[in-house]
């Protein structure tokens, strides 16, 4: 099926039409004229991949990845990392039309190898990726994503022994590497990756086999305990430019709840600027770090609830000025975006990886709220994903 590219979605994919539907084709940039196959027909829409490029764009590059033909993962390694920046801008723009008319996305100083954690699919012995919505699998040697420390590991993948589950790798500020191993086999890992690499820790099936369940991360000039079910922010330069964009809008008077607050790392950098901070955050494990963290950092003015956001929100008795929200990708649900319009705080600061789910919050949030500022942050460089921050301040009547 031959298709012209139209334009890009939020997503990073090309959009085409064929027949009234609205055709996504990924690796595909505008003005291209591309021969696709067609992955996903549904009634509406059809996800295509780019078998022939008949007409390329001249924006388009050879990619610096040697599995780019097949792995998905980056969606735009096949042009320049300004013009990359470009396209997401430019989708964003298209996306939030109706409530921003400027858009600006804070650069990655760290293109490729800025990655601490990736989760790989181990198959017949082989370690990599299964391509997007399919179960085909790509063996990998090394990712380019991934910090220097995590594809050592990938080279010495043979010393682990064993032929089918997942592989996460974790690595910190200092290439400490938590392992994080799903299998059913008995594991028979040759000494001579303790002696290769600097490993803290193995977690098999949820259980600890070797040393600690833990590392310790270093961001914003504070120390922070990591379990390996903990969620931490895989890219460190760029995750601190946002910790410093959020500081710049608290003040000493400020009364914090910040949820989905994981081990802390927007709660105890807003703890240095404002009154007080109360985090929520339903993973135990992080909860457990977040309280260790203020005590290593000797923080006092910040508590942390363990739960589910919305079963806690309105159990607090504080009076909030300001709230912090860094949802999963699902994003806020019901109940916690009524009672954000009801308790009607001065502040929310909207810390997003998923602009979808993003927009949908803010359809409803709008009945009282107003944007005052929304940057993007290239969290997660030559990918489709864009790291968002959105100051929203009430309205006034």
């Amino acid at each position: 099926m031959e298709l012209e590219i139209i334009d890009i979605d939020e997503l990073g994919r090309g959009l085409a039409k064929n027949d009234g539907k609205v055709c996504f084709i990924n690796k595909a940039l505008p003005n291209e004229i591309v021969k696709s196959k067609v992955v996903v027909n549904n009634k509406k829409y059809m996800e295509c991949k780019v078998v022939e490029i008949i007409k390329k764009s001249n924006k388009r590059i050879n990619s610096f990845c040697p599995y780019s033909n097949n792995c998905d993962g980056c969606s735009f390694d096949i042009t320049t990392y300004e013009n990359s920046l470009k396209l997401k801008e430019q989708a964003i723009i298209e996306s939030f039309k109706n409530d921003i008319s400027f858009f600006k996305i804070e650069s990655n100083p760290k293109h490729v190898g800025y990655r601490n954690k990736i989760s790989l699919k181990v198959l017949n012995e082989q370690i990599g990726y299964y391509e997007e919505n399919t179960h085909n699998f790509i063996s990998i040697k090394s990712c380019s994503l991934a910090k220097e420390s995590i594809n050592n590991i990938i080279k010495d993948f043979n010393l682990f022994k064993f032929k089918e589950g997942m592989l996460t790798i974790r690595s910190n500020y200092n290439d400490e590497i938590l392992l994080i191993i799903d299998t059913l086999e008995d594991l028979n890992i040759a000494k001579e990756l303790f002696l290769k690499h600097k490993i803290v820790g193995i977690i098999k099936n949820n259980q600890v086999i070797y040393q600690d369940s833990f590392f310790y991360e270093r961001r914003n000039g504070l120390l922070y305990k990591v379990s390996y079910d903990a969620f931490f922010q895989i890219n460190e330069l760029v995750s601190e430019k946002i910790v410093k964009d959020i500081i710049k809008n608290l003040t000493n008077n400020d009364v914090v709840l910040d949820l989905y607050c994981g081990v802390g790392y927007f709660s105890l950098p807003m703890s240095l600027k404002v009154k007080e901070v109360v985090g929520i955050e339903v993973v135990k494990n992080a909860v457990v770090n977040a309280t260790l963290n203020k005590k290593l950092n000797n923080i006092s003015n910040v508590n942390f609830i363990l739960g589910k956001v919305e079963d806690k929100i309105d159990k607090i008795p504080l009076k909030f000025t300001k709230v912090l929200v860094d949802p999963p990708r699902s994003g806020l649900d019901k109940k916690t975006i009524n009672f954000l319009l009801e308790k009607e705080i001065p502040m929310i600061l909207y810390v997003s990886c998923n602009p979808k789910t993003l927009k949908n919050n803010l359809s409803k949030l709008k009945s009282k709220y107003k944007i005052i500022d929304f940057k993007g942050y290239d969290m997660f460089s030559y990918t489709k994903h864009i790291e968002c921050l959105c100051i929203l301040s009430l309205k006034e009547w």
